[in-house]
């Protein structure tokens, strides 16, 4: 082999070592004369500004007032952050975009894959990078073109670097450092309104005092980095919604260790790339170390996998006719998950209406449920009347035992009401009513046919003396000025009950206090005679005389034990008889309402003109980005 063969490649790296030093003074030459570059104004708007509106472009006019109609058709469809987001990119000529570099789960990998995404080889290690090597311990980091002295307003959500790279000045750029928590249950992290997309697209950033709600930032593109296959496996888990969907938006960087031989290129197609942030870091200092080491550079650059995600940071980014590539994407993606959620409120609400009960079906359940219902109640009134008739309390108030029990007619009386008295009727009509009024039926009664509300029983106020008054009205003869509001149906059953207890047992328990007097009085009476008759009379004896007495002792004890015990089986009589007409009464009173006030013959879908109006604004704005895009 010639010896000028063997030093061809030496020659060829001296050339190339000469023509950097050449580009990295020419460049230092115009940094020093150019110390900044004129960057586009911020599209951040004061939420504080009052009326404002923007300048937009002639150009982007149609599209910003289509996207801005979308916003209050399809307000609750559409992710307001990444709305907003692109609204104000149509606002101004070159709007600045936004890229996320998201660590799963830490900060410190993200943190150094975007210092060697946007740092300068040419140049020295500058204080932003020595920045980004500390451990985060102020939360996000934003990384915004300028000089390295440039002052900024503080911001309670992310940490502001001025970077004078050229990365990001000539492509209008900034980058936002997070992390991104994957280790959240799906059902936390994806709701209806948000899903793991939105997460991804639109990240959480938490205020330093750490109290309040995260606040969303959304972006034009994402990069994704985790480190090991663990981390790979996890987030496929988590974003496995929309892995397919999300295209060049979304980037996965995983770190993985260094490849024995020199590995392929990915394609620039490729959703995921495999990197190592130490090869690309050696490189990037041996460089700056010397410019000899160019090819060491080259080959540890090439090896980390950075320039797949150079490529990617910067694709897309540039000014195009009418808007850039990346607002065009943005706008698509908004689209897409508009309808995409349009369409699955549209299948949800078709599932609801096919498993939807017709009103013929619902109204001859509730009919078997209310013949149901009042059968048991029936039964339950017969039973437990019948064993409460037959029990040990009802019989201490024979007519006998008054003379002791007088003063227990009220209480005995009032149990066998409050504890034997459609007690499981009751609670049964309420969880029946429930059942209704979940089904859609009307839970008051108003003036039904056939049923009117003079014939129920009302309690009046007191009157002037502070005195109860209780009556009952008694169809038109009733002349009492007692104003019936609407009773609710299941109502009716303690209403009658209490209407029971005001009424027939102070009755009752009079009636027994005035048997008793009126038995003593009359044996008081007849022995008063029957001793005046034997003092009086001498030729009657005392056995004569006792005949009177016994004759008066007799009468009023049978009187007693007849009007007692008439009273009594009337009484038993009237509990039985109106606990029957209240359970009628009540099951005709739903038999009316079930009949007469159904839930209807439809089943009306509330959001469908607000689905529609959201399809047709989706629409208006796809008709104006087409347009923009054949102009």
């Amino acid at each position: 082999m010639p010896p000028w063969v063997a030093s061809v490649p030496r020659a060829i790296a001296c050339s190339r070592a000469k023509a950097i030093d050449r580009v990295a003074a020419s460049f230092r030459c115009r940094r020093a004369v150019h110390p900044l570059r004129t960057r586009s104004a911020s599209t951040y708007v004061s939420p504080t500004a009052i009326n404002y509106r923007p300048n937009v472009p002639p150009r982007n006019q149609e599209l910003y007032n289509a996207l801005s109609g979308l916003n209050g058709a399809a307000e609750q469809y559409a992710n307001l952050g990444r709305l907003q987001l692109a609204l104000r990119g149509l606002a101004v000529e070159n709007a600045v975009t936004r890229v996320a570099v998201l660590g799963l789960n830490s900060q410190v990998g993200a943190q150094r894959l975007a210092k060697l995404l946007v740092a300068d080889p040419l140049a020295d290690k500058a204080g932003w990078e020595r920045e980004l090597e500390k451990s985060p311990e102020e939360g996000a980091v934003l990384l915004r073109f300028g000089d390295e002295n440039d002052a900024h307003a503080p911001s309670p959500l992310y940490k502001i670097l001025s970077v004078p790279s050229r990365v990001l000045g000539t492509n209008n750029l900034e980058i936002l450092v997070s992390t991104l928590n994957v280790n959240a249950p799906s059902s936390a992290a994806a709701s209806a309104t948000e899903s793991s997309r939105d997460a991804v697209l639109v990240p959480k950033l938490q205020a330093t005092s750490a109290r309040g709600t995260p606040v969303p930032y959304p972006v034009h593109k994402t990069l994704v980095l985790g480190e090991g296959l663990d981390s790979a496996i996890t987030y496929g888990q988590f974003a496995s919604d929309f892995t397919e969907e999300a295209g060049s938006m979304v980037k996965v960087a995983i770190e993985l260790p260094a490849p024995s031989t020199a590995p392929e290129a990915a394609e620039d197609s490729a959703s995921s790339v495999p990197i190592n942030t130490v090869i690309g870091t050696k490189g990037l200092d041996a460089f700056r170390t010397s410019v000899a080491n160019s090819i060491t550079y080259e080959r540890n650059w090439f090896a980390s996998g950075l320039p797949t995600l150079s490529k990617w940071l910067v694709s897309d980014l540039q000014p195009a006719d009418p808007i850039k590539p990346t607002q065009k994407a943005l706008i698509s993606s908004l689209l897409d998950d508009v309808e995409a959620t349009i369409t699955k409120e549209d299948a949800q609400q078709l599932q609801l209406l096919a498993s939807t009960t017709t009103p013929e079906q619902l109204n001859a359940e509730m009919i078997k449920n209310l013949e149901e219902w009042a059968e048991k109640s029936h039964r339950e009134l017969r039973d437990s009347l019948d064993e409460a008739f037959a029990g040990k309390n009802w019989r201490k108030l024979g007519w006998w035992k008054l003379f002791w029990r007088v003063d227990d007619v009220s209480m005995i009386t009032e149990e066998i009401i409050a504890r034997r008295w459609l007690v499981s009727a009751e609670s049964d009509a309420v969880y029946l009513a429930g059942r209704m009024k979940q089904a859609g039926f009307p839970d008051e009664v108003r003036s039904l046919p056939g049923y009117a509300e003079a014939d129920t029983y009302v309690k009046a106020p007191a009157d002037a003396s502070g005195h109860d008054v209780s009556i009952i009205e008694n169809h038109a003869t009733a002349l009492s000025t007692v104003v019936n509001p609407p009773t609710p149906w299941p109502a009716l059953l303690s209403s009658t009950r209490t209407t029971l207890l005001a009424t027939t047992l102070p009755p009752l328990q009079a009636l027994a206090q005035r048997l008793i007097l009126t038995t003593l009085s009359t044996t008081s009476l007849s022995a008063a005679l029957s001793a005046l008759l034997y003092v009086s009379v001498s030729t009657v004896s005392v056995f004569e005389a006792s005949s009177l007495a016994a004759l008066g002792l007799t009468f009023s004890l049978k009187r007693m034990q007849k009007v007692w015990e008439d009273a009594r089986e009337a009484w038993k009589v009237e509990v039985r008889e109106e606990g029957r007409q209240a359970l009628k009464r009540t099951e005709g009173f739903v038999r009316n309402i079930i009949n007469g006030r159904g839930p209807g013959a439809v089943v009306e879908d509330e959001g469908v003109e607000e689905r529609k109006k959201a399809r047709e604004a989706v629409a208006k704005v796809r008709e104006a980005l087409l347009k923009m895009s054949k102009e």
